[in-house]
């Protein structure tokens, strides 16, 4: 009889050490899942940030290209018919010179609001492409992928 007690004392204690080791692993698992889950919700608030951040980025280019499109450049081109009568004023020499300077006048205006226009353009340009960039960078790699290949498609059609 003592020793079917000893016995169950024995297997009582090795249930016990199994019961604390399985208690102890849950523990782990526990801290584990807490950890990860605090790796996750770091993880989506930075992506909910970037969101945010595209966004605002976003509406700022938009602001920026309305209102790019809503300036008007003060270039008056006359049109032929508005062209002032100069025919008096071309038999002469002095006549000429004046028309001469005139004209010189209106080129050098009309290329500095050409090269103006040019750089505008140019910074629109470069300020899409890097937005552009930036939604793409932050897809996913698979819809980045996507992106891709379609826009490799339109410049590369196979047809």
């Amino acid at each position: 009889m003592t020793q079917d007690i000893t016995r169950w004392l024995t297997e009582i204690r090795t249930l016990q050490q199994q019961l604390a080791t399985i208690r102890q692993e849950r523990d782990q698992a526990y801290k584990s899942a807490a950890n990860w889950r605090q790796l996750y919700d770091a993880e989506a608030k930075q992506r909910r940030d970037e969101v945010e951040q595209l966004k605002l980025t976003i509406s700022t280019l938009r602001t920026e290209l309305s209102a790019l499109r809503a300036q008007q450049t003060d270039i008056s081109v006359p049109a032929v018919g508005q062209l002032p009568d100069t025919k008096a004023d071309l038999n002469t020499v002095e006549g000429l010179r004046t028309q001469l300077v005139t004209v010189l006048q209106q080129c050098d205006r009309l290329q500095k609001s050409l090269k103006a226009e040019q750089a505008d353009h140019a910074e629109t340009r470069k300020t899409l492409t890097t937005a552009l960039g930036e939604a793409i960078d932050a897809l996913s790699p698979d819809q980045a992928a996507l992106v891709r290949q379609s826009t490799d498609n339109r410049l590369n059609p196979t047809d």
